[in-house]
């Protein structure tokens, strides 16, 4: 989903993109997955969540990774949330510190703190990190005052600086 639309509930999804398609009745995905019609019929009408166990079912029957449908309820649920505007105003961010990045294993400490007088601070991230923290930056409201810059040293090793 790489746009801007709020996601669609997993079971819409499943029923327009995977059942209509390949002409799979609703009640024939039930028999297969072994489970019931009404569970089936509530889940593509967007009456039920999409539960880790089904998703693993529909992983199974179509020979795909759990995951896959995992995320599509995971996108739904977070879009959900996100649009929470009283949760919003009940939570004091947390104050930053230099030098950390947040990803979804944990904080990484990525060295000291940045002196006061250095005009430009060059911090060498390993390369599984930089996605994620191109990512994080994209989600993250509060703006910084240098803009991210990667470089590449002659050795092919990308570092993340700022001007």
């Amino acid at each position: 989903m790489g746009n801007t639309e709020s996601p669609e509930h997993p079971g819409l999804i499943l029923k327009e993109r995977f059942l209509d398609p390949l002409g799979i009745s609703p009640g024939e995905l039930a028999d297969s997955l072994g489970i019931s019609r009404r569970r089936v019929s509530e889940l593509l009408k967007a009456r039920r969540r999409l539960s880790p166990e089904m998703a693993h079912r529909l992983g199974l029957y179509f020979i795909v990774p759990t995951r896959w449908f995992l995320e599509m309820q995971a996108r739904f649920d977070a879009q959900e949330v996100h649009s929470n505007a009283e949760l919003r105003g009940q939570i004091k961010p947390w104050d930053a510190k230099e030098g950390i990045l947040i990803t979804p294993e944990g904080a990484i400490n990525l060295g000291p703190p940045r002196p006061k007088k250095i005009e430009t601070l060059m911090v060498k991230v390993p390369d599984e990190l930089l996605e994620r923290l191109r990512k994080q930056a994209a989600l993250s409201e509060r703006q910084i005052a240098r803009t991210p810059k990667i470089i590449t040293l002659p050795d092919g090793t990308p570092i993340l600086t700022g001007e």
